[in-house]
């Protein structure tokens, strides 16, 4: 699925991008995000947030757009804020991914069940805390039409209402819930199961140079951005999955499995997808 870009390639073939997340709480998973959205290739990422975040990220990383978002107090988006969202997603935006360091306040779930019904076509990924608005939704949402999920095994549970299962039962687990929710899951773990309901992948590779903090919005930032270069859901998910734990293995292999940061995790990506366009 991964090729090398074309020599000419412009930002509009590597995909422009919007990252709706953060919070005074949670800053960085929406920086992390969107340095690995950048570090897997994408030409323009854009991150929106409330505004006093984007006052406080602001300069921190150069490569990025900032959306400063209307907020109904310092650091939590307004609900009117997803008309904010919706206007740019109308403006060449390739993929939308949201949820990292949104962090649970005053009218942030009815926030992001608005973005995502807005989003309609545009390819979507939901992670940490839109996955949360999504499990504390009264009536079960519709999800857009190509739409990647990326719990962990309590957030899935949370989703589905039930104890994620062990062993073999976990990838059934997976397969019927995304059968069910018509969606691509990506449920996150030491061993990780990726499926659309019909075709499903296992990344069975262990390694706890992986197991940080920021570590998932580095994943979820890979996904979008594989979406953004035009990639199927399911195909942009096992990606970046692999690309994900390839990082991590190449990171364990040069400084060990104690001490990698999620920082170094997404920086490690290029060497990765290196690899795989390269043939190595």
């Amino acid at each position: 699925m991964l090729r090398p870009l074309p020599a000419d390639a412009g930002k509009d073939v590597r995909g422009r991008l919007l990252i709706v997340g953060g919070s005074l709480r949670y800053p960085g998973a929406l920086l992390l995000a969107s340095r690995a959205a950048l570090r897997c290739g994408a030409g323009i990422v854009t991150a929106a947030t409330a505004r006093t975040v984007s006052e406080l990220i602001a300069g921190m990383d150069p490569n990025l757009t900032l959306l400063p978002l209307a907020e109904s107090q310092p650091g939590t988006v307004a609900v009117g804020a997803a008309a904010q969202v919706t206007q740019l997603l109308g403006e060449r935006i390739s993929a939308l991914l949201v949820g990292p360091g949104l962090a649970h306040g005053t009218g942030t779930d009815e926030f992001v069940l608005a973005v995502l019904r807005n989003a309609r076509q545009i390819p979507t990924i939901v992670d940490a805390d839109g996955l949360n608005a999504l499990a504390r939704a009264e009536e079960r949402p519709v999800l857009p039409a190509r739409c990647v999920l990326t719990p962990h095994d309590r957030e899935a549970a949370r989703l589905a209402g039930q104890v994620v299962p062990k062993g073999a039962q976990r990838i059934a687990f997976a397969e019927r819930f995304a059968s069910e929710r018509k969606c691509v899951l990506v449920l996150k773990g030491a061993v990780t199961v990726v499926t659309d309901g019909k075709r499903t992948l296992v990344h069975d590779a262990p390694n706890a140079a992986l197991g940080v903090g920021g570590s998932g919005d580095a994943l979820s930032g890979a996904v979008v951005a594989f979406l953004a270069r035009g990639l199927a859901p399911l195909a942009a998910a096992y990606a970046a999955v692999w690309v994900h734990g390839r990082a991590g293995a190449l990171l364990a292999a040069d400084i060990g499995q104690t001490g990698a940061l999620a920082t170094e995790i997404a920086d490690a990506m290029p060497r990765a997808i290196r690899e795989v366009v390269e043939g190595h």
